[in-house]
């Protein structure tokens, strides 16, 4: 498949992070752009080929054709099919939609189309009056390709309208000896005929049958270089080349048809020739591959700036010319080995390229059942502002277990706070986690918060004198507003001095306060004296332990006080 004949995943850019955010958080670990980072998976495929190479990925399939058969592996290399006994299967393309995968196969002349399913051949269609079908791509119910078996004038493109049942070719363009390089982007469709020099790039409408040519591309000193491949970005505004002879890649506005600006230095000799080149379906980044004389190497630009922000290579494989596909955060290249043609699927650690910076500022200490606050930042390695972004919070209690999860959302400047109330004392974990998006890895951020225990001020109001078999009354509080306590145990203890000095002591019933720390009991004493009261608040692993005591003088039932000893 041609760079930009890869449509965006089925699912939207939010489910897609969701669905790997286990492979988001293993890239949290990549070193940063531009050095070299980690190379990825690469898979023998166990074929040795010598035509073939291309790849797309569909419905949770990656498929590579390899001549004789086309390979099927699951997204992490796994070989788990193959469709075996086709006769040249060397381009592959994706619809923007549904479950197919079309093929060229060059010797018989015909495009299949595979259902990703069952991974059966479910169509097939005839190209006998445009042989050699050898490059494939498409978009929505179209499908164009670039044919040709190397006899002057007797190759081209040809479009074709799927939804038909015998879908009839429509020619675009001039003959050509070399079967055309071809991509397409909504209704722009570009061409070139490979190997030749100087090369044409010739741009077309395709939102009309037959196409409409909107002009050609061409250098103006000594025409362009030969061309190894060519893609589209997503919204069709630039092409993109590879040159045969160049270390440099290229961006052509498709309006001016002027050049847009390259990618990468022509004159460095640091790096292999140019080999292949795409845009991913979001529109940030373009990746080139290279092939120098024992190394495969992989690129990724900033779309618009042209930054190296990641690169990485394989060392004893070279990259087979085109084959770089993108499928949700994920990006393939198939290598080959240069003396026997055995093929490999080569997977880069997901993208995306960019990183983010998240960070989580808590205080040291806090106490239980108290509100606190905790904030942070969310920035961006281009400097631009994040805008209102969804974070992940867990918090974990000292005893390991997990309180409930929560979602909260950044400032567009990418600060945020949240707060939180410790249900008890000790060490407190909190961690933040963005699951980034198309453009940007995400990030995590942690802190942990000691937590001491909830000092209560016990107080109690009562009557400072009473009569012998009258209710006594009391009311108390260890709270403070706003503060909501789990249950716990009030104590309280009655020691009355008698008016001979007897002394008896005796414990009230429990009481259990209300969750503001309110609480209230009642006495009726039988016999006169001083009546101490000792309340105690027994604490737990939020709250701190206190007491008070309160006394009352009870009177004679005459209500004369009594006489007392000395």
């Amino acid at each position: 498949m041609r760079p930009s004949t890869f449509v965006r995943a089925p699912l939207p850019r939010r489910l897609v992070a969701l669905a790997n955010a286990l492979l988001l958080m293993a890239a949290l670990l990549i070193a940063q752009a531009p050095a070299a980072a980690a190379a990825g998976i690469v898979t023998d495929l166990g074929v040795a080929a010598g035509r073939g190479g291309d790849v797309v990925a569909r419905g949770s399939k990656v498929f590579v054709a390899a001549d004789d058969r086309i390979i099927v592996t699951s997204l992490d290399g796994r070989l788990i099919d193959t469709i075996g006994g086709l006769s040249g299967a060397v381009a592959l393309a994706a619809p923007d939609g549904g479950r197919k995968v079309y093929a060229a196969l060059r010797d018989s002349h015909e495009v299949i189309e595979i259902d990703t399913v069952t991974v059966t051949i479910t169509r097939r269609i005839d190209l006998a009056a445009y042989p050699c079908p050898s490059n494939l791509v498409q978009s929505y119910d179209r499908l164009w390709v670039g044919y040709g078996c190397g006899q002057a004038g007797e190759g081209g493109v040809v479009g074709l309208i799927l939804s038909a049942a015998a879908p009839t070719p429509v020619p675009i363009g001039p003959g050509t000896t070399r079967p055309p390089l071809v991509a397409v982007a909504r209704n722009t469709l570009v061409t070139a005929e490979p190997g030749v020099t100087p090369a044409v790039i010739r741009v077309y409408d395709v939102s009309t049958t037959p196409a409409t040519p909107r002009g050609e591309i061409r250098q103006d000193t000594g025409g362009l270089p030969p061309l190894r491949d060519l893609a589209l970005t997503e919204d069709g505004s630039t092409a993109l080349s590879a040159s045969a002879d160049t270390h440099r890649f290229d961006a052509w506005d498709t309006t001016t048809l002027a050049q847009a600006r390259p990618f990468g230095d022509s004159e460095s000799s640091d790096h292999g020739l140019a080999a292949a080149i795409t845009a991913d379906p979001d529109g940030a980044y373009v990746v080139g591959g290279r092939n120098s004389s024992d190394t495969a190497e992989l690129v990724v630009y900033d779309a618009t700036t042209a930054e190296v922000i990641y690169a990485t290579d394989h060392q004893g494989k070279e990259l087979v010319a085109g084959s770089i596909a993108f499928y949700g955060t994920l990006i393939w290249g198939v290598l080959k080995e240069p003396d026997t043609g055995r093929m490999h699927l080569w997977r880069l650690p997901p993208s995306p390229f960019h990183s983010s910076t998240l960070t989580l500022t808590a205080p040291p200490e806090a106490t239980a059942l108290e509100q606190f606050t905790l904030s942070g930042r969310l920035t961006l390695s281009t400097g631009s502002l994040p805008g209102v972004q969804t974070l992940e919070v867990n918090r974990w209690l000292p005893d390991g277990t997990s309180r409930p999860f929560q979602e909260i959302t950044t400032a567009a400047d990418g600060t945020y706070e949240f707060t939180d109330t410790p249900p008890s004392s000790g060490t407190f974990e909190y961690r933040v986690y963005w699951p980034g998006n198309s453009w940007y890895r995400g990030r995590g951020a942690s802190a942990t918060v000691t937590v001491t225990s909830y000092q209560p001020v016990l107080t109690v109001d009562g009557p400072a004198t009473g009569v012998v078999g009258d209710q006594l009354e009391f009311s108390g509080s260890f709270g403070a507003d706003g503060v909501v306590f789990p249950p716990t145990t009030i104590t309280v203890s009655r020691k009355v001095v008698g008016p001979d000095g007897t002394v008896t002591s005796k414990a009230l019933p429990k009481v259990a306060p209300a969750s503001d720390g309110s609480f209230g009991f009642a006495d009726t004493p039988a016999t006169a004296g001083e009546h101490t009261y000792t309340i105690r608040l027994a604490g737990n692993s939020a709250i701190g332990p206190a007491h008070t005591i309160h006394t009352v003088t009870v009177l004679g039932s005459t209500g004369i006080r009594p006489k007392t000893r000395g």
